[in-house]
């Protein structure tokens, strides 16, 4: 499987094709791009920003332009990854809700663990993306666009409709880390102000970090800033400096270097690549 969308100067901003590790291996030589994975059969892990999640059947990751990206084990599947001058994620969440859920949401991850019934949804609405690519008709840009939001937004659909699920089935502190984190994540850094919120001893909270994010406090912390930071640098003209104090960084410096800790490039590099370049 191999399809690809051109647009009006004949660059390439759309592709669908079979996964391999060959593939994966080259995939991410440049990095500045969206990506849906799919996995109809998998068996092994994935390492994404530093944080390990498992791989099985019917499970759908979102990728988001230069997060760092490692798969082991035994795995089959296709992807669809497209560049953000065709369709930004960013630009498109008001109406669709994906950003910070599918995709740059590395507080809940960003895998979508579905049971056959729903991988059978979202597979038919990636069918009508298949289709239309081999259309070659009046129109296709459009009609590829809006078929991609309409996988979104079912993809969108099962994600909400399970974490209501587990809202009333699992203990919620977790989750209320990640309301804290999202509202405090720019003026408070104490692990105590959040404990002291949560009401839990920080050896529980410590605890609670490792068991649900998999990584530190601190890391986790940085995390949410380095993903508000990124959708600023892309959509805004701010100076990265502004950007810096505005997600909580007191020294533009350090958070330069924070990150291209967690996105291998520096903030400007970021910018440069998401507004000038293309798939290739």
């Amino acid at each position: 499987m191999n399809h690809a969308l051109f647009n009006k100067k004949n660059e390439k901003v759309l592709t669908i094709a079979s996964l391999s590790k060959s593939v994966m291996n080259t995939l991410f030589e440049t990095p500045n791009f969206y990506a849906i994975f799919f996995f109809t059969k998998g068996k092994g892990t994935i390492l994404m920003d530093k944080i390990e999640r498992d791989i099985q059947d019917n499970y759908i990751l979102f990728y988001y332009p230069y997060q760092q990206l490692e798969l082991n084990g035994t795995f089959e599947g296709f992807y669809i990854r497209f560049h953000p001058d065709f369709f930004c994620i960013d630009i498109h969440a008001k109406d669709i809700g994906c950003q910070g859920l599918l995709f740059n949401n590395f507080l809940n991850d960003t895998i979508l663990r579905c049971s056959v019934e729903e991988y059978e949804v979202l597979y038919n609405s990636f069918l009508g993306i298949k289709k239309e690519l081999l259309t070659k008709d009046i129109g296709q840009l459009d009609m590829v666009s809006s078929q991609l939001k309409m996988f979104l937004i079912n993809a969108v659909r099962i994600k909400r409709s399970q974490q209501q699920g587990q809202v009333q089935t699992k203990e919620n502190l977790h989750l209320q880390l990640e309301q804290l984190i999202g509202k405090y994540y720019a003026t408070e850094a104490s692990p105590e102000f959040y404990t002291k919120k949560m009401d839990v001893s920080l050896t529980t909270f410590n605890r609670l970090c490792k068991k649900y994010f998999r990584n530190s406090f601190v890391s986790i912390l940085n995390q949410k800033k380095i993903a508000v930071a990124k959708n600023q640098l892309f959509l805004t003209n701010n100076s990265i400096k502004d950007i810096a104090y505005h997600v909580g960084f007191n020294d533009p410096l350090y958070f330069t270097r924070v990150f291209k800790k967690y996105s291998s490039v520096s903030p400007k590099e970021f910018r440069k690549q998401l507004k000038e370049n293309r798939l290739v």
